[in-house]
Order: structure tokens, then sequence, then C-alpha cells
């Protein structure tokens, strides 16, 4: 009976110390904006699996499924107008193709376009924090004051992100007129569209 109870105190142990251990394994050995490319693949390789379960949680209709679309940025891109967040992007297949193009001369993405930029900030110290799964939809003319585009978004911890579409994330984003109102990961991130 000793041994049993042993064992379930072990298992219950290592439940609990479980998710430290993989957020310590996890660290980037400095910070971001200090990362090579390949650290910064690395530390990518490492923190995905958990952002792909953690977005998937209350089984979100974006978050349970962009894991399985094509990434159209080859690393996290380095901070920009996300406030210090590194953005990871993936897009379904109704858009991936024209997407990957980036094209700034008039492109306009199809109807039913979902893009998913999973997000995260890297503090000095190498500590990973996770952050929303943030979601851009085309949906056309029933969102003609945001360029035909729907902002939401997912928590980490699978709960819908509130998100002010039109006077936070589109007042940034009506800035790329001719680009279909897309802010896209910066050069030497993106993937080929060949």
């Amino acid at each position: 009976m000793k041994n049993t109870s042993a064992i379930v105190v072990l298992i219950m142990a290592t439940i609990i110390l479980l998710p430290n251990a993989y957020a310590e394994s996890c660290r980037a050995p400095k910070a971001g904006l200090e990362l090579s490319p390949d650290e910064m693949s690395e530390l990518y390789k490492c923190i995905q699996p958990g952002l792909v379960k953690a977005y998937a949680r209350k089984d979100h209709e974006v978050g349970s499924v962009y894991g399985g679309w094509k990434a159209a940025s080859l690393r996290p891109a380095a901070p920009g107008v996300h406030s210090g967040q590194y953005l990871m992007t993936y897009v379904n297949d109704v858009g991936y193709d024209q997407y990957v193009k980036y094209s700034n001369d008039g492109t306009q993405l199809p109807v039913g376009t979902v893009i998913a930029k999973e997000n995260f900030t890297i503090k000095s110290s190498g500590k990973v924090s996770k952050g929303p799964l943030l979601i851009m939809t085309k949906v056309g003319d029933e969102a003609a004051d945001t360029g035909g585009w729907v902002y939401t978004g997912v928590k980490p911890n699978g709960k819908n992100l509130k998100v002010d579409g039109k006077g936070f994330c589109h007042a940034c984003h009506q800035a790329y007129p001719t680009q279909d109102f897309l802010g896209y990961p910066v050069e030497d991130a993106r993937v080929s569209s060949n």
C-alpha cells in the first residue's frame, strides 16, 4: 500500500511540475532581439506545440485547426507594431497562395481567407510568455468599414479574445490599403512563393 501511495505522489508531482519544466526548457538563450534566425527557429520548435495546444483548449473554431495550415513565415518575425510580440503567421488554403506573393500592388485575398498569427514575447532573461492567437478573416462587403476583414483572437487559455477590430486593429492595418490591409512578415522571414 505504501508503494502505491508513493507512486501516486510521484505521478501527481510530475503532472504539476511538467508545465514548469517544459517552460524552463523553452527559454531563449538570450534576449529576443539578440537571437539569430537559427536560434529563433530552434526556440520556436520548442514552444510551438505548447502554443497550438493552448489555443485549442476550448475547441475554438480557428485555434483548434490553424496548426494544420501552411506557415507564411519561416520563423517568428521580430517585434514591430505589435508591441514587442514575435509573430508566426499561418494562412488557410483559401488565401495562402495569394498571401505568399506578399504583393503591395493592389492585391485582394479571396473571401474565406483566414490568417492566424501566433504571438509571444521574450523577456531579457530569455523567458517566453504566450500571447493571444490573432486572427483576420476576410468576409468581404459585410465588413466594408474594415476593408472586408473581421479581427478576432483566442487567448492562450482557449477563450475568445475581445478585440476592437475597427478602432484598434484596423487603425494600424489601414496603412496598407494596396496590399489588402495586410502587414506581411519581414522580408527575411517570408516563405518563398515559388
